[in-house]
């Protein structure tokens, strides 16, 4: 897909100056209702074993966050990657920065974001870069992962400009608010267990750091996911050496069975691999623990599962940070924190002239994947904006560098100190899902992505993740 650049406050055409008004703010007055509204319904959640039921909380924090000193028509920079190369899965997750801009926008914080597409390749980020310094953006949102992402960051480093990653660890002079490898391995054996021999499949994210495993099976160049499931089956004992020779009047053909070997599956890879093979898994019976990394809290998961035929129902977990709408369940400031941001996604998806990123779908279409992890990361980029009282790249860099941001300052997710490279202190755990909404956003509507990829029925499908208490 060719580059798109999407501006709330500006359109660029052809010849880059074609300025157009912002649309008219809309539902202002619904978003001084959501202060002190509850949010509706109460939610019975369980987390392996524990029925115990929760409520949301009331969104006593403000839907409006206001941060004093921003200049006029700053503009923070955000990079996705569009159609389906490495980084991709983030790209509807990115959505969250639009939650931002209008929150910033109803407490009467001018901001605008100008979104680049690098194509899930090293020198498309070094071009985004480059296109949005010369819009002179004050920082950048790195909203994409994989190692093509380094492009961006030596481009950024170069010209000085601030970039935070919501998604990816840090590089060179940028900051990182997702778990830290050391963490993620951490949980990873925390979710392992009692096993003794676990199956590390790797789909192309390569070995955790960290983590030890008795196997590796290569699936990163296998196209046939199902008969890599089928291996995994045959060494984890879903299928037997028994059902094997009957299957076959061949008598060598128990020899060609491998021994199980192991007693749990690890899966390492992109939101959408891991998906599908997770389906394959369901298909294949396999029964032993199945932990996934943290790319499979992407919405790309679950769209995935579902359409490779699998299920959200299933056994396996995840490992990360409690970023998702289960937060909102905690009556503590950052369960409050985050049915504020609920209440920002759906202020925005009421406004029927609002837009993705790109402006070619409706926000609509993609509230239901937009995440606090995009919102938080362009929160702390305009905070240090009005820190530095200045959009100038250096100063908002060193103003960045002094922060430390918790739910009072409007970030939806756990605290962030930005006088650290690894901002995010709070430790991966292990994450449980649970496929039964909680009514507090509305579900993406299925228009399609603008990608050509995906069924309907499997880009609104959607997963919950949360802390599993069973682990502890």
């Amino acid at each position: 897909m060719s580059d798109q650049t999407t501006e709330a406050t500006e359109t660029e055409g052809a010849d880059g100056t074609r300025p157009r008004s912002r649309r008219p703010l809309l539902f202002v007055g619904i978003a001084v209702l959501l202060v002190a509204a509850v949010v509706a319904a109460v939610l019975t959640f369980r987390a392996f074993g524990s029925s115990t039921p929760a409520e949301a909380v009331s969104a006593t924090v403000p839907v409006k966050i206001t941060v004093a000193h921003v200049p006029a028509k700053t503009k923070i920079g955000i990079i996705v990657t569009l159609g389906d190369g490495e980084g991709s899965e983030w790209n509807e997750a990115a959505q969250g920065a639009l939650v931002a801009e209008r929150r910033l926008a109803l407490g009467g914080t001018d901001v605008a974001l100008v979104t680049k597409n690098d194509g899930g390749t090293a020198a498309g980020g070094t071009a985004a870069v480059e296109a949005l310094a010369k819009s002179g953006v004050a920082g950048i949102v790195v909203a994409s992962s994989g190692s093509h992402v380094s492009g961006a960051l030596t481009a950024a480093a170069a010209k000085g400009i601030p970039v935070v990653l919501p998604y990816a660890p840090a590089e060179k002079d940028s900051w990182s608010t997702a778990p830290a490898a050391d963490s993620i391995s951490k949980a990873m054996t925390t979710a392992l267990g009692d096993a003794d021999a676990p199956l590390l499949v790797d789909l192309g994210g390569g070995a955790p750091a960290g983590l030890r495993v008795a196997h590796v099976l290569d699936g990163d160049d296998t196209a046939d996911t199902a008969a890599l499931a089928t291996t995994v089956a045959e060494r984890t004992g879903a299928t037997s050496n028994e059902q094997d020779a009957d299957a076959d009047a061949d008598a060598d053909a128990d020899a060609k069975t491998p021994t199980p070997d192991s007693d749990a599956v690890v899966v390492s890879g992109s939101a959408e691999r891991q998906g599908a093979f997770v389906a394959a898994l369901q298909a294949e019976n396999v029964t032993v623990p199945v932990v996934l990394t943290p790319d499979a809290t992407s919405p790309a998961f679950g769209a995935a599962l579902v359409e490779a035929g699998g299920s959200l129902s299933g056994s396996f977990r995840a490992v990360g940070v409690a970023t998702d709408d289960a937060r909102a369940l905690a009556s503590d400031a950052g369960g409050r924190a985050m049915s504020a941001f609920l209440g920002g996604v759906r202020v925005l998806a009421g406004d029927q002239d609002a837009e993705n990123l790109t402006g070619d779908q409706p926000f609509s279409a993609v509230a239901g994947a937009a995440d606090s992890r995009s919102h938080d990361a362009v929160i702390a980029l305009v905070r240090a904006v009005g820190s530095a009282r200045s959009v100038e790249p250096a100063d908002v860099t060193d103003a960045l560098a002094t922060l430390d941001l918790d739910a009072d300052a409007g970030i939806a997710g756990p605290a962030l100190d930005f006088t650290r490279q690894q901002a995010l202190g709070a430790h991966a755990t292990v994450l449980a899902a649970s496929a039964q909404q909680l009514g507090l956003r509305p579900a993406s509507t299925a228009s399609g992505d603008g990608t050509g990829s995906g069924t309907d029925a499997a880009r609104t499908a959607s997963l919950v993740w949360f802390d599993d208490s069973s682990t502890d």
